[in-house]
């Protein structure tokens, strides 16, 4: 039987911590592979949609987003794959990635927002994949703003 693999879905924001180290703590207790894909704009979707918000749409931000992965991943226990998918059509490019590297689970974060709407309500049923939302926390933000 084949090892069972589980995708996480990161946009490089800190308060992935948590959800990262849940991931990593059901994959262990599966005794599954977890995959971490990093989806990003292509470099032509940042250039040509000017509606992007600037951290969407800038090339420095994907790489700290990617240098902030690298950090998160240095905190787990084990080892996980990590991959960046750049893309022009999310449904599209993801139901293909999907495809080529099948899964059990994807997993995304409720605060994960693609194009200025939730990347969740963007892929629910429309993806050959089991989807969990992980409900992430807010109140990191709302002691720092109030």
């Amino acid at each position: 039987m084949a090892t069972p693999r589980i995708i996480l879905l990161l946009e490089g924001k800190e308060y992935e911590q948590e959800t990262l180290t849940r991931a990593s703590h059901l994959a262990t207790k599966l005794g599954a592979e977890l995959v971490l894909l990093h989806l990003t704009h292509s470099s032509k979707v940042r250039r040509d949609r000017i509606e992007l918000p600037d951290d969407e749409r800038s090339a420095q931000a994907t790489l700290q987003a990617k240098a902030l992965i690298s950090e998160l991943i240095a905190t787990l226990p084990q080892p996980v794959r990590y991959e960046c998918l750049a893309v022009d059509n999310v449904v599209r490019e993801l139901r293909e990635w999907i495809a080529a590297n099948p899964a059990n689970l994807l997993l995304l974060g409720s605060r994960h927002h693609w194009m200025g709407g939730s990347l969740a309500r963007l892929l629910i049923y429309k993806l050959p994949i089991d989807i969990q939302i992980c409900h992430e926390s807010y109140s990191a933000n709302l002691q720092a703003v109030g």
